[in-house]
C-alpha cells in the first residue's frame, strides 16, 4: 500500500472531542484545515442557486486539469442543523446531491460479442472492443445488457461504436456509427443454449434476459459463490474469484454449504496455496458464520432479494420466534 500514490481530502468530522463542533459544514472544513488535515482547496461556499450553477459550469470545462479523475460535484446544505432535520434515506443523505457531468466518450470497433453467464443464469452479451483510452483507463469490453438493447442499437460484429463509462465506471455502448459500415459487419443472435454448460437457454415472458435453466451450471455456481463471499454478503476474506474457480473445477464445492466443509489439506493442494494460506481461508470461512441472518439471506442470491429485502425478511423471522 505504501508504494501506491495515495492521497486524501477530508470532507467531514466523524467525531470531535474537547471542543464544540462548528454549526456549519463550511466552518467545519475550515477547522479541519486549521488542524492540519487536507481539505480540497477548490471547495466553495455558495450563497445562492445561481452561484452553485456558476460553480458547476466552471468545473465542467476545467475538471480535466485536475491531477485526479472526477465525474461531478457534490452540492451540500451548509447548516448542520438543517442537515439533521432533512435526514437521509437508506442509501443517501437528503441534504447533499451529486451533480454528474456528461461522461467522456470515445469511438472504437466491435471485434466480437461474447456472452457471460451470471449467478442467476442470466446470459449477458458483452462487446469485445479494440482497446481505447476512456476516462483514464484502457477499455476493451463494454456491456450490451440484453437482446433488446442489441436490437435497439443494431450492434453488429465489426461495427464502429461510440462508448462511454456509465457513472464514470462501467463501459457501455452508446450508439453505432452506421455511416462507417462497409457491409462486412455480422449481425449477432443470442444463443439458445448456455455457452458455459450447453444446457437450454430460455427467455420468459415479460423478461428481457435469456437464462440458462441448468442450476448445476458451473459458471452460475462460480458467480454465485463470488457473490456469497463478497464484502456485502458473507465477507469471506481471501476467498477470491481465482480460488473459487479452482474449488469448482476440482469438484470440491458444489454449493455454498460445501465451503464450510473444506479442510486445510484440500486447500493446500491448490495452485498458489500452502498450509498457512489454507489455514487462513478456513479460518475466514468459519468466521463468516457470525454474519447474521440478513447477510446470509442476501448472500444466497435469491432472485428479487436484495440487501433491503433480506433485512426485512430477517426481521420478520426474528419477530416470529
Amino acid at each position: 500500500t505504501a508504494s501506491r500514490p495515495l492521497d486524501i481530502w477530508c470532507y467531514a468530522i466523524g467525531y470531535l472531542e474537547g471542543m464544540p463542533a462548528p454549526p456549519t459544514h463550511w466552518e467545519r472544513l475550515q477547522l479541519l484545515r486549521e488542524l492540519g488535515l487536507r481539505v480540497n482547496p477548490h471547495a466553495r461556499l455558495c450563497r445562492s442557486l445561481e452561484e452553485v450553477i456558476d460553480y458547476l459550469r466552471h468545473w465542467e470545462s476545467r475538471r480535466h486539469e485536475l491531477d485526479y479523475e472526477t465525474d461531478g460535484v457534490v452540492v451540500k446544505v451548509d447548516s448542520v442543523d438543517q442537515q439533521q432535520r432533512l435526514g437521509a434515506t437508506a442509501k443517501s443523505p437528503r441534504w447533499a446531491i451529486a451533480y454528474k457531468y456528461p461522461a467522456e466518450e470515445a469511438v472504437t470497433r466491435v471485434l466480437a460479442i461474447d456472452v457471460n453467464v451470471g449467478r442467476t443464469g442470466a446470459l449477458t452479451p458483452v462487446a469485445i472492443l479494440e482497446p481505447v483510452q476512456l476516462g483514464g483507463t484502457t477499455v476493451s469490453r463494454a456491456g450490451l445488457h440484453n437482446e433488446d438493447i442489441i436490437r435497439q442499437l443494431d450492434v453488429r460484429v465489426g461495427d464502429w461504436v461510440r462508448v462511454h463509462k456509465a457513472g464514470e465506471i462501467i463501459p457501455e455502448v452508446l450508439e453505432v456509427l452506421k455511416d462507417r459500415r462497409t457491409g462486412q459487419e455480422k449481425p449477432f443472435e443470442m444463443p439458445r443454449t448456455c455457452p458455459a454448460c450447453g444446457s437450454q437457454a430460455v427467455r420468459e415472458s415479460g423478461e428481457a434476459v435469456w437464462r440458462c435453466v441448468n442450476r448445476a451450471c458451473k459458471a452460475q455456481l462460480v458467480e454465485s459463490l463470488i457473490h456469497f463471499a463478497s464484502r456485502d454478503a458473507m465477507d469471506i476474506e481471501r476467498l477470491g474469484p481465482a480460488l473459487i474457480q479452482q474449488l469448482v473445477e476440482r469438484g470440491l464445492v458444489k454449493s455454498p454449504a460445501d465451503l464450510y466443509r473444506l479442510r486445510e489439506e484440500q486447500l493446500a493442494e491448490l495452485e498458489r496455496m500452502g498450509p498457512k494460506s489454507a489455514a487462513n481461508v478456513v479460518r475466514a470461512i468459519q468466521a463468516s458464520k457470525s454474519r447474521g441472518l440478513a447477510r446470509l439471506l442476501y448472500a444466497l442470491g435469491i432472485r428479487h432479494v436484495g440487501e433491503g429485502t433480506a433485512r426485512a425478511l430477517a426481521a420478520h423471522f426474528r419477530s416470529l420466534s
